[in-house]
């Protein structure tokens, strides 16, 4: 829920490339804008990153072919809101680093 100015989500994705890469994930693509990029795992998991205008970051991942299961639900309540059967509100927390409007230098990225 934490809001990503438009100054600092390049240097989101790329912590967030550096990191993924670092655990042996290959880029398989990235959007011409830069705000969207997608990952494979060695055991084919896909990941996904979305940066929408709103500053709001959407990460999903994609599993490889599996059989089919049943899956319980869960049997505890959810430590902070549970938006399941809502739709997810705008980001509303504003981070020092990562919601601020300031330029970023190459010395200052987290």
């Amino acid at each position: 829920m934490t809001i990503i100015s438009a100054e600092r989500r390049g240097s989101f994705l790329g912590v967030l490339e550096r990191h993924w890469k670092s655990k042996g994930y290959s880029l398989v693509a990235s959007s011409p804008n830069g705000l969207a990029a997608h990952f494979k795992t060695q055991d084919g998991f896909q990941l996904e990153v979305l940066i929408v205008p709103n500053g709001q970051a959407h990460l999903s991942i994609t599993t490889p072919c599996v059989e089919k299961s049943d899956v319980s639900q869960p049997t505890s309540e959810p430590s902070g809101p549970d938006y399941s059967k809502k739709e997810l509100p705008s980001p509303n927390v504003k981070s020092t680093f990562w919601s601020s409007e300031a330029p970023l230098s190459s010395g200052n990225v987290q």
